[in-house]
C-alpha cells in the first residue's frame, strides 16, 4: 500500500481515476503479477481516504477491461499485466494528455529532439502567427509506459516556449505542466482528431513494431485562454500497449461532452512528416 501514490486533492481528475490509474500503473510495472490479490476496498478507502463508492467504481472498470477479476468475499485478483494502460484525453485544461501525478506525467518520455527549428507548413499556419521566419520550437518524443515503448509524439509550437526546455530533462515532465509554470501560459481548450492508421518504417522503428502494424494517431491543437493556438502536435500510439479513450464529462465551463473509444473498424496508411 506505502508504494501507492496519494490523491491530488486539487486536481479535477474524478477521483474514481486517479485510483484507477494509481492500480493500473503499479499493475503495469510489475509491483502486483497475474493472481495477486489487490488491497482489500477497505484498505483502498482508508489509503486513499475516500468513499466505497469511489473505490468500487474504480475497481468495476479495471474489472470492465479484464485487467482484475472481482471474487465474491475474496476480493480483486490481477487478471493480466501486458494489456494496454488507459491514456484518457479528456477536455478540463488540468488533465490535459494522461494523468499525472503530483504535476508529474504517468508516462516517462525520451526527448529525440528538441530546438528552434523550421516549422512544417501545416504546423506553421497553425501556430506561425508569433513566429519568425517559420520557425518554431519542435519537441520529439518517445513515451513509454513502465519500460514499455507507447507513443511517439512530435510537438509544435512558437519559438519563445523554448524555454521550458530544462524543466522537461525529467523523464516525467509534463509538456503543459512546464508551459503553465515556466510561461505563465494555460491552456484553456483543446481540439482534437483520432484516426485508424498503420505504422510506416520510421514509425515501426520507433514504437518497435513491424511496418504495417496498425495504430492510432492522435492529432491535437492546443489553445490558451485568449484563443490563440499555442501548439499543435501529433501523437502515434501502439493502441496494444496504451490504450486510448476520450472523457470529456462536464469542463470548468460547465459544458457537456462525449464519450467514444479509441478503437477503429479499419486502418490505412498515414505518412508522418
Amino acid at each position: 500500500m506505502t508504494t501507492l501514490p496519494l490523491l491530488d486533492r486539487e486536481s479535477t481528475a474524478p477521483i474514481w481515476f486517479q485510483i484507477m490509474r494509481a492500480l493500473e500503473s503499479k499493475i503495469a510495472d510489475g509491483t502486483w503479477s497475474p493472481g495477486d490479490r489487490l488491497p482489500s476496498e477497505s484498505e483502498l478507502r482508508s489509503h486513499f481516504a475516500v468513499s466505497r463508492t469511489s473505490v468500487r467504481d474504480a475497481l468495476s472498470r479495471l474489472e470492465s477491461a479484464g485487467i482484475i477479476s472481482r471474487q465474491q468475499g475474496r476480493g480483486a485478483f490481477v487478471e493480466r499485466a501486458q494489456g494496454p494502460s488507459a491514456w484518457t484525453l479528456p477536455s478540463a485544461p488540468s488533465l490535459l494528455g494522461e494523468y499525472s501525478e503530483d504535476g508529474r506525467s504517468a508516462l516517462t518520455s525520451q526527448i529525440l529532439r528538441a530546438g528552434i527549428e523550421p516549422l512544417p507548413s501545416w504546423a506553421a499556419a497553425v501556430v506561425g502567427r508569433d513566429a519568425r521566419e517559420g520557425e518554431g520550437f519542435v519537441l520529439e518524443r518517445i513515451r513509454s509506459v513502465g519500460a514499455r515503448t507507447a507513443v511517439h509524439v512530435i510537438n509544435y509550437l512558437p519559438a519563445r516556449f523554448s524555454g521550458v526546455l530544462p524543466d522537461l530533462r525529467d523523464p516525467r515532465a509534463s509538456l503543459y505542466a512546464a508551459v503553465t509554470r515556466v510561461m505563465g501560459v494555460r491552456i484553456a481548450r483543446m481540439h482534437r482528431t483520432i484516426e485508424a492508421a498503420t505504422a510506416d518504417r520510421t514509425l515501426a522503428a520507433l514504437l518497435e513494431v513491424e511496418p504495417g502494424h496498425p495504430i492510432v494517431v492522435v492529432e491535437a491543437v492546443a489553445y490558451d485562454e485568449h484563443s490563440h493556438p499555442i501548439d499543435v502536435s501529433r501523437a502515434s500510439v501502439r493502441t496494444d500497449r496504451l490504450r486510448v479513450s476520450v472523457d470529456t464529462g462536464f469542463d470548468a465551463a460547465g459544458i457537456s461532452g462525449e464519450r467514444a473509444s479509441g478503437r477503429y473498424p479499419s486502418a490505412r496508411s498515414t505518412q508522418h512528416p
